[in-house]
């Protein structure tokens, strides 16, 4: 297996995220490939291009982090052992007047263990390749309300498109990350 671990910044990265990245990679069992992708002008921009090298180099799996955030060290290998084409952990967002989780749940809510949901932050999800091959391009995207601001974004569109194109996308909520914000999160 050949995992690309895939960073989109157009800022500096957090100091305790490069540490947390640097043991991520320490503890990995597979032939890595680093993408950081600083140019676009905004988060899908840099996310369609790191999946679009991920592929190009003959990634088995993307690995999406954000430079704002740290895992454990055994993350990939964790969210790899369960074989999926999407799986990502849990994180919650770094705003404290909305402190919850980034899931898009299902009526049954946060599961203990491995359970499917309708979609996934890419701060921390794990993407097999081929599910790049299958889902239409561009694969990141903003959805807009009339009056411009966002209703859905990149996380919310690559998962919706790839569920219409038969995957699921599944969490392990015994994988977590922290969400540097003006505290940890």
């Amino acid at each position: 297996m050949k995992i690309a671990i895939g960073l989109p910044t157009n800022r500096l990265i957090k100091p305790k995220t490069a540490q947390s990245l640097l043991e991520l990679i320490n503890n990995a069992k597979h032939e890595l490939e680093i993408i950081f992708s600083t140019k676009g002008y905004n988060c899908a921009e840099n996310r369609n291009y790191i999946a679009a090298q991920a592929v190009k180099r003959g990634c088995t799996h993307l690995m999406h982090v954000d430079d704002d955030m740290v895992y454990e060290p055994d993350t990939i290998e964790r969210l790899l052992a369960h074989d999926k084409d999407i799986a990502g952990g849990l994180y919650k967002t770094k705003y404290p007047e909305k402190q919850d989780w980034v899931i898009e749940r299902f009526e049954s809510g946060i599961q203990e263990g491995l359970f499917e949901c309708g979609a996934l932050g890419t701060g921390l999800l794990l993407v097999k390749t081929d599910v790049y091959r299958k889902v239409p391009q561009p694969w990141y995207g903003y959805e807009w309300h009339e009056n411009g601001m966002v209703k859905e974004s990149v996380d919310w569109v690559f998962c919706h498109k790839a569920r219409e194109a038969g995957f699921s996308v599944w969490c392990d909520s015994s994988v977590r990350a922290g969400h540097i914000g003006l505290s940890k999160f």
